[in-house]
């Protein structure tokens, strides 16, 4: 071949203002003041890699020595000056690398240049590109000539990092803060260049080099080049996507929806799964954030213009959203947060990726493998209707003084034992009152309602798994000590919620982390002298676990509280509580601040701190 390749960055490089991308502002203001006459002596342009400042430059060098501008304020590129810059020949442009040449004999050798005048044009300018790489000694050198240099003589400053700039340098020049392209922007240009190339491209493949790049232009076409001589001249998706090796979006959703379906053994193989592919930990858990972030943002109209996404996907993003609460993604963001801070640190990294993303798992309500079985409870209900009349016979039996005592010991059904002691208290003054057989009667009648009255109290758990947590407390009962029944001595919530961590310490297998985790984020309130209460996480994944540790739970509080009445209710986190979950160390510490203050007391005597 006779023609040398040129890259895309290169070929395609803008010559005018017009063909700037993603930087209308700054081309408009920089032509208008070219039209006007009205050109500073020195500029300074900044903003990330790959963004358009050292083009800028170009074009603005070539359009200031213009002998023929243009009524739209653009080059002519056909008088002699325009040609000499587009053929590299032009005596008034130089381009100075500051990387390269940043002592003070080199700023000494460039202020003697400038005292001599342009031979052709009206012009002299210097492009310093990297000027932030000058040492101090040059810039102090270069400061009276930046400051009051000759009529004939421009410069334009580009840099990456202006905050190395001293401030008397920046004080001398205009300064343009050049903007990241965005994704819109960069998949039209791809498209442009795809199309000058005759390359078919997919928009999605388009969309994904464009984020990408991140907003530089130069980054988003060298991808591009690799990519088409990957596909050979059609740029698929998928070539995109294994060229790349990027973290695709879909496996965020895939995430997502074993989250949703509480589904957490896919979930730790498709973890697998991506450590295998080489994405690292921290990689996977910013990721997770970001589109978490996304799908926040898309949750409602007036943030969804902030989802740089191509049309399809974002129908993708939106149709997920819908089925999950803020208060849900907040959590999950807390989570990946606390995660991330804490993984140069981790010991183990896989370990602590998964845990995280275990933890997941409470936030969200299941119907899949680890809901709680259906056949259970209907069939309870079922059931309760006929026995009805069954145990309305034998309640008349025991007379109302005998009742209190008779109660644990006379009723085997199993939802009957949780129910009575609150049906005794109000047969005990009826026959007070009035000694007639009425009362009998009343008594049978009180076991009907026994599941619809508690929801008015307390508001209690998962209507159709109290008959579970009855069979569960009845078992508690049963495997109680002898000694542990006549005990029933008060407490408190201090000791209660202290009885609760000690449970978690020392009698809890440590390899049961989910719950561990969720008992953590769950210290029990003391609703009266024998009730106490416990919210946990809306989730399938969390009742079961709890309810499978439910009977040791309750038997071990009994017993260190010396009171056999304890009862303890479960309940459903609400969307506010949902919100206040403890992730990270600091909310942890406040929560513990809660309980006992003196936590914040001993913090500050001990001078402790996160790491």
């Amino acid at each position: 071949m006779s023609d040398q390749y040129i890259v895309s960055a290169r070929k395609y490089r803008p010559d005018s203002f017009h063909s700037i991308v993603g930087q209308g502002a700054m081309a408009s203001t920089l032509r208008t003041a070219v039209l006007e006459r009205k050109l500073a002596h020195a500029y300074l342009f900044c903003g990330p890699r790959g963004v358009g400042k050292t083009t800028a430059a170009r074009v603005l060098a070539k359009t200031i020595n213009c002998t023929n501008l243009q009524p739209d304020g653009e080059a002519c590129n056909a008088c002699e000056s325009c040609r000499a810059f587009n053929e590299q020949r032009s005596f008034n442009i130089f381009e100075l690398d500051a990387a390269s040449n940043n002592s003070v004999d080199d700023i000494r050798t460039l202020t003697e240049q400038v005292a001599m005048p342009p031979a052709l044009g009206r012009y002299k300018v210097y492009i310093i590109d990297e000027v932030h790489m000058l040492s101090a000694a040059a810039f102090n050198a270069f400061l009276k000539t930046l400051e009051e240099p000759p009529s004939y003589a421009i410069f334009i400053l580009a840099t990456t990092e202006k905050h190395k700039i001293l401030p008397t340098i920046l004080s001398r020049c205009q300064i343009y803060d050049f903007k990241r392209i965005t994704v819109g922007d960069i998949t039209q240009h791809l498209r442009y260049v795809a199309e000058q190339e005759g390359i078919e491209a997919d928009e999605a493949a388009l969309g994904l080099i464009a984020e990408k790049a991140d907003g530089g232009m130069r980054d988003a076409l060298s991808m591009f080049d690799r990519i088409a001589s990957f596909s050979s001249g059609h740029i698929s998706y998928q070539h995109a996507l294994e060229s790349l090796n990027v973290l695709d979006y879909g496996y965020f959703i895939r995430i997502y929806e074993q989250l949703l379906s509480g589904d957490f053994r896919a979930l730790l193989l498709l973890v697998d799964e991506l450590l295998a592919r080489g994405f690292e930990g921290q990689l996977i858990l910013n990721g997770l954030a970001a589109f978490t972030r996304d799908l926040l943002v898309v949750q409602h109209p007036d943030t969804a213009q902030l989802l740089e996404k191509p049309e399809g996907v974002a129908r993708q993003y939106q149709s997920l959203a819908q089925r999950c609460t803020a208060a849900q993604l907040f959590g999950v963001l807390k989570v990946l947060v606390a995660a991330d801070q804490q993984w140069r640190a981790a010991t183990s990294k896989r370990l602590l990726l998964e845990l995280s993303l275990l933890q997941l798992v409470a936030l969200f309500p299941s119907s899949g493998e680890l809901a709680a079985p259906a056949p259970e409870p209907s069939a309870a209900s079922r059931t309760s209707p006929s026995p009805a009349t069954p145990k309305a016979a034998p309640a008349p039996a025991p007379t109302p003084s005998a009742a209190p005592t008779a109660a644990p010991v006379s009723a085997p059904p199993p939802p009957v034992p949780a129910a009575e002691p609150q049906s005794a208290p109000p047969a005990a003054p009826q026959p007070a009152s009035t000694p007639a057989p009425a009362p009998p009667a009343a008594a049978p009648e009180a076991p009907a309602p026994v599941s619809p009255e508690p929801p008015k109290r307390r508001r209690p758990i998962f209507g159709g798994q109290r008959a579970a947590l009855q069979q569960a407390q009845q078992q508690a009962e049963t495997s109680v000590a002898a000694p542990t029944l006549e005990e029933h001595e008060p407490f408190t919530e201090e000791q209660l919620q202290r009885a609760w961590m000690r449970y978690i310490e020392e009698v809890l297998p440590s390899e049961q982390i989910v719950c561990r985790s969720i008992l953590l984020e769950s210290l029990p309130h003391q609703l009266s002298a024998t009730e106490a209460e416990t919210a946990l996480p809306p989730s399938s994944a969390a009742r079961e676990a709890i309810e499978a540790i439910y009977p040791q739970l309750l038997s071990y509080l009994r017993g260190q509280l010396h009171n056999h009445d304890l009862t303890l209710l479960l309940r459903e986190k609400n969307a506010e509580e949902q919100a206040r979950l403890a992730f990270t160390p600091e909310d942890k510490l406040k929560k513990l601040a809660e309980v006992n203050p003196q936590v914040l007391e001993l913090k500050e005597r001990l001078g402790l701190r996160f790491t």
